[in-house]
Parts: C-alpha cells; structure tokens; sequence
C-alpha cells in the first residue's frame, strides 16, 4: 500500500544525495528524482545530505549515471560510475564517500526494503537474485540504447505523473518503477543471466547472510554465536566459513562495522 503525505517531510530519503525540488515521494514507499534539465547548486540533486558521511542507507537505491561521472565508497568498497552505468543496492549499507563531476546528470530511485525486496514482479525478482549473487552494492552496464531508452521513458513518465489527478498518480509511479527494474532484468538475462542460473554456493549464501545482519544488527549484537545462530551453524564451524571466505574473522567483520556505525552516529550530532 503507498499512501503520500505532503504535509510533512519526506520519510524516505536517497541517504547518499540531497533531492532536488521537484522529487517525487511517496511516504516511505518511494522517491524518484533526477538532475537532467537542472545546473548544479546547493539546492539540486547531488548537494550534500543534511548530514555528513559516512551515513547509513536503510532504502534499495538505484542511481542511473547518463552523463559525466560518480565515485563512491560503500561499505568500505570503491565504486565508479560512468555514463550508461547503474548502481544498484539492498538496503542496509554505509555510504562513507561521494562524489559527482561538474556534468554529471543522474536519474535516482530510492524504495523501501517492503517495496523492494518483497515486489512478486518478475523483474524485481531477478534482480534481487542477482544483487545476492553479486553481493550488494553492484554496477549494472547497460548499453547506450538501453539507458537512453531508460531515459525517454522517464521524461515520459514525468510528464504523465504531472498531468493526471492526485489518486492516480500511485499507480503511474508503479508502472514506472516495475517497467525500470524489468528493463534492467531484461539485460542481465541478454547478457546470459537467468533465474535459474542465479545459483548462491552454500559457503557464499552463509557468507552473504552474515554481512547483511551484521548491517542490521551490529548496533546491538556483537557476538560471533548470535550470527551463528541465525545461520543455524556451530560458532566455530561458522566461523571457519566467514574466515575462509572473507578472509578476515568474523569479530573482526562485525568490530570494523560497529566502528563505521560510531562514525555514522557520531557524525549525525544527535549523540554525545
């Protein structure tokens, strides 16, 4: 259910970028934006959030770069971004770093973790499994046509939502998003992707599951059994994968993001 509310703030935010004034938010469902027709200034897309990084990124993002360039660090990765590119993420990540070139035009879509990870459509589906497969956060290459035809139908899709009534306007937003997640699906499945070649290897699976409730928990849970245990796993067996497959013990992977955490809180000011 999306309901909107347009006497108070935006519950949902992209996290990493500041929206542009004419962004489209729906409550806490979602929030599309873009800079194509708009000169950067403090007040437009890509400015700095109102608080700085790092910061916690609770919402799916999906930043399409059609001009010019984007670097980010998340989750104590590098990321580049140029034309034609499109980060993709889950929920649950920490931006630590951003930055745009002077012509860097961008369309940006944030969904909640409801919308997002749980949406039936077959598009939506095969990404998921994808961004699983891959490990969150990912950069999808799409080619000139795609992108350009991804931006076509967002102009389209802008000047469809600004000429219907209030009570229909959901209902254009789901089309546009469902029909966007369904052009990015489409390409990864002519790249040679497909669902039933999503396979996640047992070790990997664990090692995915273990990152995304550290994301989660890591506030308020700390040891290594509480992990274990949501894996249904011995604490040393459990162990023996995080080590073999990260590379570094898994304390050491939940102390490294407590420390990101205290950053992210402390930045925030609202903390001693």
């Amino acid at each position: 259910e999306i309901t909107k509310n347009s006497d108070i703030l935006p519950q949902i935010k992209l996290g990493m970028l500041q929206p542009s004034e004419h962004a489209i938010t729906f409550g806490n469902a979602a929030l599309i934006d873009d800079n194509l027709d708009l000169q950067m200034n403090d007040r437009e897309i890509g400015a700095p959030i109102d608080r700085p990084l790092p910061t916690k990124v609770m919402v799916a993002p999906s930043i399409i770069c059609v001009n010019g360039c984007m670097d980010f660090t998340l989750n104590q990765k590098d990321y580049h971004l140029s034309a034609n590119d499109c980060l993709i993420a889950m929920p649950g990540f920490i931006a630590e770093k951003i930055s745009m070139s002077e012509d860097c035009k961008i369309i940006a879509i944030a969904t909640s973790h409801e919308l997002f990870g749980k949406s039936p459509m077959k598009g939506s589906t095969t990404l998921r499994k994808w961004l699983i497969q891959n490990g969150a956060p990912s950069v999808l290459n799409l080619p000139q046509e795609y992108c350009s035809t991804l931006v076509t139908g967002y102009r389209c899709f802008r000047k469809a939502y600004s000429l219907a009534e209030e009570d229909f306007r959901p209902e254009i937003m789901m089309s546009f998003l469902h029909s966007t997640m369904a052009m990015f699906s489409s390409w990864l499945v002519k790249s040679g992707i497909r669902d039933q070649s999503i396979t996640i290897p047992r070790k990997k699976d664990i090692m995915l599951r273990f990152l995304n409730d550290v994301h989660e928990f890591c506030s308020t849970e700390r040891s290594v059994s509480f992990y274990a245990e949501r894996c249904f796993l011995s604490p040393k067996y459990f162990a023996r994968i995080i080590t073999e497959m990260l590379g570094k013990k898994p304390g050491d992977v939940i102390k490294d993001n407590v420390i990101l955490e205290a950053k992210v809180m402390l930045i925030s000011k609202s903390y001693s």
